[in-house]
C-alpha cells in the first residue's frame, strides 16, 4: 500500500475524504477492464492465461508514462520463468505459483521467481483481477475472484507436477494460505512474505464495507510507481478484509495447517500485526518442517527456536535501517526497487514533512528505513524497499524447498 493502512482508514473516518464527484473525472477512477474476472483464470495452460490477461491489460491498462507503454506492459503481466539453467535435469523440480499484494503487479514477484528458479522450479507469477489497469478495476471484482484465481493456478500446477508451491506478498500470502488449506492436495509448500494474515488497523479496516456506500474512495493520492496503483478504492480495502475472514474461517472449519509453511516478516512492518501474525503461526503450523523468519532494528524479546529465529534488518553498508512492508521480499539488485533502483520512495505530506520529502527527493543517497525510524543527523531518508539480506533469505528458502522436497535434490545447483 503507499502509506500505512490505519492513517488512511482513520483519516478517512474523521476527516473524510474525496469521492469521485468532487474531483475532475481522472481517467484512473472510472473502471474498464476486469469485467468478467472469471474468463481470465489460468484454466488452459499457463502460456494461455498470459496471453489472455496480456491483452486485458493492454487493452484498458493506462500507462505511467506514455511513451513506455509496451516496456511498463511487459512487466507488470503475469510471466513464468524456467528452471535456471544451472539445473542439471531437464524437468522442472517442481512449479511455484507466486502471488502479489494489494495494488500490486506481477513485477513484485520478479525477484522470488529469480530465487526459485535457482531453486530449479518453474516460477509462475499471476496477476489477479483488478490489477495492472487501473484503480477503478478493483471496485469490479472481489476477493471470491482473487481466490479463484489462485486456487485454477494450483489445480492447473498439480495438473503438470507433483511438486507445487505456492507463495505470496502480503494479500497474496492471505489467498495462497487459503487455497492451500482449502485443497491441501493441490500444495505441499506455502510461503508467506510480510504475510497480511491481520493488519494492524484491523478493526478500522472492517469498517471499509459500510464506508464505501458513502466514499468510494479511500485515497486519491497520486500514481509515483509504474508498478502499483496510487490511489485506493474502499471496495479494494473492504474484498481485503474478507479475504482474510475466509482465510480465518476456512482455518477454523479445517484445523490447523498440516502443509510446511514458511513465513518471512519484518518486525518493523508498518502494515501487517507482527505479534498477531507470529501467535497465529505458533498455533497453526503443526509441520515439522515449518518456519517463522523475523527481522527486527531492535533487540527481540523472544528467543530463537528450531522453527522461529530472528534476524537482523538493518545493514549499514546499504544505509538500510529498518525493513518496511515493501521490503522484505525485494532484493538490492531490482533494477526498480533495489539499492540503485529507479524508484524512491519518499512519502508525502502530512505522513512526512515537505522538507523531509524535499530532501528524500534530491539527496543522492539516503537512508532506508520505516515510520520513525529516522536517518543519521543531516542525512535524508526513505521508505525501504529491498531487504539488503536478500541472498541469505534466498539461501533460507532453498534450505526449506530441500526438507520439505526430502528427494533427490542433486539437480539444485549449490549455494555456496
Amino acid at each position: 500500500m503507499r502509506r500505512p493502512l490505519f492513517a488512511t482508514i482513520f483519516s478517512t473516518l474523521l476527516l473524510g475524504c474525496s469521492s469521485t464527484g468532487d474531483v475532475p473525472p481522472r481517467p484512473e477512477l472510472v473502471s474498464s477492464g476486469w469485467r468478467e474476472p472469471a474468463a481470465f483464470a489460468p484454466v488452459a495452460d499457463f502460456e494461455t492465461y498470459i496471453r489472455d490477461v496480456s491483452q486485458e491489460i493492454r487493452t484498458h491498462r493506462l500507462p505511467f508514462v506514455a511513451s513506455m507503454a509496451d516496456a511498463e506492459l511487459g512487466k507488470v503481466v503475469p510471466f513464468r520463468l524456467p528452471p535456471d539453467q544451472g539445473c542439471k535435469k531437464s524437468a522442472p523440480r517442481g512449479i511455484a505459483v507466486l502471488v502479489h499484494g494489494l495494488s500490486d503487479t506481477a513485477f513484485a514477484m520478479r525477484d522470488l521467481a529469480e530465487t526459485l528458479a535457482k531453486q530449479c522450479f518453474e516460477a509462475r507469477a499471476l496477476l489477479l483481477p483488478g490489477h495492472g489497469t487501473r484503480p477503478a478495476d478493483l471496485m469490479v471484482v472481489d476477493h471470491h475472484d482473487w481466490l479463484s484465481h489462485v486456487e485454477a493456478a494450483l489445480r492447473q500446477a498439480r495438473a503438470e507436477s507433483p511438486f507445487v508451491v505456492v507463495a505470496g506478498f502480503s494479500l497474496g500470502a492471505a489467498l495462497a494460505l487459503t487455497a492451500a488449506t482449502k485443497s491441501p492436495d493441490n500444495v505441499d509448500a506455502v510461503i508467506g512474505l510480510a504475510p497480511a494474515y491481520r493488519i494492524r488497523s484491523n478493526f478500522l479496516a472492517r469498517q471499509a464495507r459500510w464506508i464505501a456506500t458513502f466514499r468510494p474512495w479511500l485515497d486519491l493520492g497520486p500514481r509515483e510507481d509504474f508498478a502499483r496503483y496510487g490511489a485506493m478504492p474502499t471496495r479494494g480495502i473492504a474484498s481485503t478484509m474478507a479475504a482474510l475472514g475466509t482465510m480465518e474461517s476456512q482455518i477454523r472449519q479445517r484445523g490447523p495447517i498440516q502443509t510446511p509453511w514458511m513465513v518471512v516478516q519484518s518486525e518493523d512492518d508498518e502494515v501487517v500485526d507482527v505479534a498477531w501474525n507470529r501467535q497465529f503461526f505458533d498455533a497453526n503450523a503443526l509441520n515439522t518442517h515449518s518456519l517463522l523468519l523475523n527481522y527486527f532494528s531492535n533487540p527481540p524479546q523472544r528467543t530463537a527456536s528450531d522453527r522461529s529465529v530472528w534476524l537482523a534488518a538493518s545493514d549499514t553498508s546499504m544505509r538500510v535501517v529498518g525493513l518496511s512492508h515493501l521490503a522484505v521480499h525485494i532484493s538490492p539488485e531490482n533494477p526498480h526497487y533495489g539499492e540503485s533502483g529507479t524508484y524512491r520512495n519518499c512519502g508525502s505530506p502530512p505522513f512526512r514533512t515537505e522538507e523531509q520529502v524535499r530532501a528524500c527527493k534530491q539527496a543522492q543517497r539516503v537512508w532506508y528505513g520505516v515510520g520513525g525510524q529516522s536517518p543519521p543527523a543531516g542525512e535524508a531518508g526513505a521508505r525501504a524497499t529491498f531487504n539488503p539480506h536478500y541472498r541469505d533469505l534466498e539461501r533460507r528458502i532453498g534450505e526449506f524447498l530441500d526438507r520439505v522436497d526430502g528427494q533427490d535434490n542433486s539437480q539444485v545447483p549449490s549455494r555456496h
